[in-house]
């Protein structure tokens, strides 16, 4: 129960970050980020409809749609976001425009765009619309990924907002709203906790384990391998480090072995001692 009410507060917090990205941002600056949110102010240029009503019956039909490719438990905590947002949209639809210049009404409005999607998101819900027609799409053409489907829907809803208000500049600041808030809703769904794992292969590998473990205090992982060139076993060292403590591991290795070969690739998510333990 106390999870419950957890992940609702969490979806209320999220559905009102993103109606007042709406209402006091995007929508005032005919900035269409995308999805079913992005359509819904391109029709309230046209018919002055108010904007949380439209969300709402623009994602009726996408949730028939889905009544047979997903869960109905799936479904029924994503009308709950939908509803939330469909109902905060439209309470605080008189809230005063924060700022009159349009490439900040984009910077900010997408950042509370990807702040409150992605609290929405991380509590197991969606706020409907195009998220679950991409996923839809994605089972009945597998070639094609679900990223690749939203950013089609993307750009034709940003395409069709700069024809109907006749500024081309509506789709450049409108990219700009969806490229932050992606990136923002990757950060608070898949973790922010900045990270790089390091694989090191060299043949002085039990030194360099154990400075590794001495000076910083991150264990590494023995990957056992094999060199094609020249046919013999390779050890591989595996280690997970903070971005603040890579230089300091540059310098470690150079020290015991400056021939060693280094890769350094991005975690995105860390999980266990030292790391996020949930």
């Amino acid at each position: 129960m106390r999870a419950k009410i957890k992940n609702f507060l969490t979806v209320l917090l999220g559905t009102i970050v993103v109606a007042i990205a709406l209402d006091a941002f995007l929508a005032p600056a005919d900035i269409a980020p995308g999805g079913i949110s992005g359509l819904a102010i391109v029709i309230n240029h046209l018919a002055d409809i108010p904007l949380g009503f439209l969300i709402l019956v623009l994602n009726i039909p996408i949730f028939i749609w889905g009544l047979r490719h997903f869960s109905h438990k799936f479904l029924l905590y994503s009308l709950l976001g939908m509803f939330l947002l469909s109902l905060f949209t439209d309470l605080l639809a008189g809230i005063p425009r924060i700022t009159e210049d349009v490439l900040l009404s984009a910077i900010y409005g997408g950042l509370l765009l990807g702040i409150g999607v992605g609290l929405v998101f991380s509590s197991g819900c969606t706020t409907g619309g195009t998220d679950i027609a991409a996923q839809i799409l994605k089972k009945k053409f597998p070639a094609i990924s679900v990223g690749r489907f939203v950013l089609i829907i993307d750009a034709f809803i940003i395409t069709l907002a700069g024809i109907i208000f006749g500024k081309w500049e509506v789709i450049l600041y409108s990219a700009i709203a969806i490229y932050i808030s992606t990136f923002i809703i990757d950060i608070i769904v898949e973790g922010g906790d900045a990270a790089k794992a390091v694989y090191i292969i060299s043949d002085l590998q039990e030194t360099i384990s154990d400075c590794i473990s001495k000076q910083l205090g991150r264990g590494t992982t023995l990957l056992h391998g094999s060199s094609f060139y020249t046919n013999s076993k390779k050890g591989i060292l595996l280690c997970v480090v903070r971005k603040h403590q890579i230089s300091s591991l540059k310098n470690i290795i150079k020290e015991v072995d400056e021939n060693a070969f280094v890769i350094f690739t991005d975690a995105r998510q860390v999980l266990g001692n030292g790391f996020d333990n949930h």
